[in-house]
């Protein structure tokens, strides 16, 4: 019976390998690569078909030994899978052309997808199993105290070079309108008014004190590295409360230290690097109430609150994060009255986060009545809408009706409609006439459009935020490496590298030098990276049912979603994601004392453990 069987097997692998070999040969010619690539005349489909008949046999022993496991695994590579053959054929219709992107084409490489999932499932597989045991207690505060100067140090000591490197750091991005802001004192909120009143106060400061703005910017530099390193250093504090192994902590160090989008965003004259280190703060401050089992109170709470408010205040779009995320609390208690069970947990969640958009719109009301400013331009909000427009005017301007075209021509002048570009709107942006905008018209005018072209309305935004789902490599490892011009002679400030070699060093990571030269490891320089982790960390999770961990990835994947109404997705605005992930990874993978108190959502009355049952002490700040 038992050789029957392995038969019968034998087959089944045999035909769903054949499958596999004839969907990779399906996405050939959808790709239009069929006289370029040879793949059904070569041994390369050969080779599919004995990698599609071993992963077959590997991924049906797994679906028997834990199909709940198996599952999580198959749809997470199902996502990858599917989403790396969808972008590298709309990469290959901007680059080339002759891609079969209709709803046909669509739905065969779904299909594709679903068969070649299970190459990618047994790797899942074993990724959701992983673990990671406890290390070495620090156990009291004085400890972690030491931890926390030690990393704080070395960081910052490990960024010096970057500083002389670029000397007296970099005046680029907004900086030019934020500084011009400050030195006439006439605001508006299109950048955050705590920012420009934080930066440029420090490049002013250090005029005063080092009588140049050249020092004043080195101010701003040393002052900004140091809260950056500052708040990795108290991620990794928290890693030593948790008991992580040494191994963790180094390696979570060694990437603070040596990736090199760190060490130069320290020194850009941005929002998002301050930014970044407050959501990196606050992060961490999610993860320790989640391993200790209790909402933060007293001076704790105080801080957390703090920094959550500063994180909103430093970038807007961080308040529609929180927002979305007090939403699933919300969605959360009223599933549990409708399961007639208590819903402490959601509901205190969801007034914490609350209590957080509230002060921060507060004080962002103050400062803006303070400081007597002039309302952002509407168009921010407006760059998913402008990109599909702009996209349906450049590749079909023939079959706009004269009336649609004439009010399209109203909203934005045409000379920039022309400019679009499929990875970021700023150049349609630039190019809209706000004194004819009437958010009616507008509204009328899209739905209009998209009703016509559907298929530009869906590849936009696909296109727009290629930097969340296609790891195939695109534009968002984008970083600046040189000055902006001053916006008058009186501010010039110019680079003067003390290290230039180390400079041309850093300016080297640039999307055609990763794709050319690090073929693999040029994935780990891509903000779609770091946001499959998010994904698979909450895959993890699922799998090993530490349910109130989920908060750890719904919290960093809430403020990823706000990036999709964004103009794109490059490193500076994904920048607080990515130094989240290596906490996000220990928290996933590690185990607790209590592992497993957290299958049923913690206790009926709140979902939370008692204060007895946490892995760190509550005492501990």
């Amino acid at each position: 019976m038992e050789r029957e069987y392995r038969g019968m097997n034998m087959w089944m692998k045999a035909a769903y390998a054949a499958c596999m070999v004839a969907a990779m040969g399906g996405i050939v010619r959808i790709y239009g690569l069929e006289d370029v690539v040879f793949f059904n005349k070569g041994v390369i489909s050969l080779g599919a078909f004995v990698l599609g008949y071993v992963m077959t046999e590997k991924s049906w022993h797994a679906c028997r030994e834990d199909r709940r496991r198996f599952l999580i695994s198959y749809l997470l590579s199902l996502g990858l899978v599917f989403t790396e053959i969808l972008g590298a054929a709309m990469r290959l219709e901007v680059t080339r052309g002759g891609v079969n992107l209709s709803i046909w084409g669509g739905l065969f490489m779904a299909g594709a997808a679903m068969l070649l999932a299970v190459m990618v499932s047994p790797l899942f597989y074993e990724i959701t199993g992983y673990s990671m045991k406890r290390g070495k207690d620090y156990g009291n505060r004085r400890q972690l105290n030491l931890v926390f100067f030690r990393a704080w140090g070395i960081l910052a000591v490990g960024y010096l070079p970057c500083i002389l490197a670029f000397y007296p750091g970099l005046y680029c991005y907004d900086m030019v309108w934020q500084w011009s802001q400050f030195d006439a004192w006439q605001f508006t909120t299109h950048h955050p008014l705590i920012h420009t009143l934080f930066s440029g106060g420090l490049i002013e400061l250090g005029n005063i004190l080092g009588g140049s703005y050249t020092k004043g910017l080195f101010l701003h530099s040393l002052v900004q590295t140091m809260f950056l390193t500052g708040a990795m250093a108290y991620g990794i504090r928290f890693l030593a409360k948790i008991g992580t192994q040494s191994a963790g902590l180094i390696l979570t160090g060694l990437f603070f230290l040596f990736f090199p989008f760190f060490s130069v965003m320290g020194i850009s004259t941005t929002k998002d690097t301050v930014f970044a280190g407050f959501f990196l703060i606050t992060f961490v401050g999610v993860c320790d109430m989640a391993a200790e089992r209790k909402f933060y109170g007293g001076w704790r709470l105080v801080l957390f609150v703090v920094s959550a408010v500063s994180m909103c205040l430093f970038r807007n779009n961080a308040v529609y994060g929180l927002a979305v995320m007090a939403c699933f609390f919300g969605f959360g208690w009223l599933i549990q009255k409708a399961r007639r069970k208590q819903g402490g947990l959601f509901l205190k969640a969801a007034g914490l986060t609350f209590l957080c958009i509230a002060v921060s719109q507060g004080m962002f009301f103050a400062l803006e009545k303070g400081l007597d400013a002039e309302k952002g331009s509407r168009a921010e909000m407006m760059s998913l809408p402008m990109q599909q427009m702009a996209r349906s005017y450049v590749y079909h301007q023939e079959e706009f009706t004269p009336k649609d075209k004439e009010e399209l021509l109203r909203f934005f002048d045409e000379s920039w409609l022309l400019r679009y570009k499929y990875y970021v709107s700023d150049p349609v942006k630039a190019g809209m006439n706000m004194e004819q905008f009437e958010m009616s018209d507008f509204l009328r005018l899209w739905v209009r459009l998209g009703r016509q072209f559907p298929g530009e309305y869906v590849k936009s935004p696909l296109y727009n935020m290629m930097g969340l789902w296609y790891m195939g490599g695109d534009s968002s490892c984008y970083v600046e490496y040189s000055m902006s011009e001053p916006f008058d002679e009186a501010h010039r400030v110019e680079t003067r590298s003390k290290l230039p070699w180390l400079k041309a060093y850093y300016s080297w990571f640039t999307d055609e030098n990763l794709q050319t030269f690090l073929p693999g490891l040029s994935v780990f320089f891509y903000t779609s990276f770091y946001s499959w982790c998010v994904l698979l960390a909450a895959g993890i999770l699922l799998a090993k049912r530490k349910y109130l961990y989920l908060i750890l990835p719904l919290f960093l994947g809430c403020y990823g979603f706000t990036l999709v109404f964004g103009p794109c997705v490059i490193i500076r605005y994904f920048l607080g994601i990515m130094l989240c992930i290596p906490i996000l990874g220990i928290m996933t993978f590690q185990t607790f004392p209590q592992e497993g108190e957290d299958t049923h959502g913690g206790s009926e009355s709140d979902g939370i453990q008692s204060p007895a049952d946490s892995c760190g002490s509550g005492s501990e700040g």
